[in-house]
């Protein structure tokens, strides 16, 4: 019960005035605890911070890049409507995913790690799914290439989601979303061109 009401105040302090304006002190004064309780319970805020991000934002993002393989048809529109439910991941998670963004640049080697794993499954899933994929249409078939394609289509629609929902650029989401959807068809298929 104390870790979770240190876990809720972490949250609530990290969203409202960032990584860098938060202490080990501010969460346990909202949380109602003592400084020994909180190192009782994490080794740190970056420690907090790491089991925030990986319930509300890693966690939902892996259980959908794995739903790409149950994914029957691909077309433009069944990517489209994948990459929507992505992004609202980020737009949910944008507050805490800024703190996480801040903490990266002071604890970095910590928290390296976590957005690692995230990474990795995405390559394992996506893929299998580009091999899968080329092979049905008669494509060649190289892991090495599907890989590379893979890490290509998880750059692309992270940056897109960082600098719209982290950053704030303005950008006609839905446009964006329909020009990455074409380019993961072509990329995924072989067949037809970005629009």
């Amino acid at each position: 019960m104390t870790r979770q009401k240190l876990v809720a105040a972490a949250r609530e302090r990290f969203e409202a005035v960032g990584y860098a304006n938060t202490s080990a002190d501010d969460i346990t004064a909202l949380a109602g605890a003592s400084r020994a309780t909180f190192y009782l319970h994490f080794g740190g805020k970056a420690d907090v911070l790491a089991e925030i991000v990986s319930e509300v934002h890693i966690a939902p993002v892996i259980k959908l890049v794995e739903s790409l393989g149950e994914l029957d048809d691909i077309t433009v529109d069944s990517l489209r409507q994948w990459l929507v439910e992505f992004s609202g991941i980020y737009r949910r998670t944008r507050k805490i995913m800024r703190a996480w963004v801040q903490a990266g640049g002071r604890e970095g080697g910590q928290l390296i790690g976590i957005a690692d794993g995230m990474r990795d499954t995405f390559l394992d899933v996506m893929s299998a799914r580009v091999a899968a994929i080329r092979e049905k249409g008669n494509l060649p078939v190289d892991p090495e290439d599907a890989r590379l394609r893979s890490l290509l289509m998880f750059v692309q629609i992270e940056r897109f989601c960082y600098y719209v929902y982290l950053r704030n650029l303005r950008f006609d989401l839905d446009a964006g979303l329909d020009l990455i959807a074409s380019q993961w068809y072509a990329t995924l298929t072989g067949e037809g061109t970005a629009r």
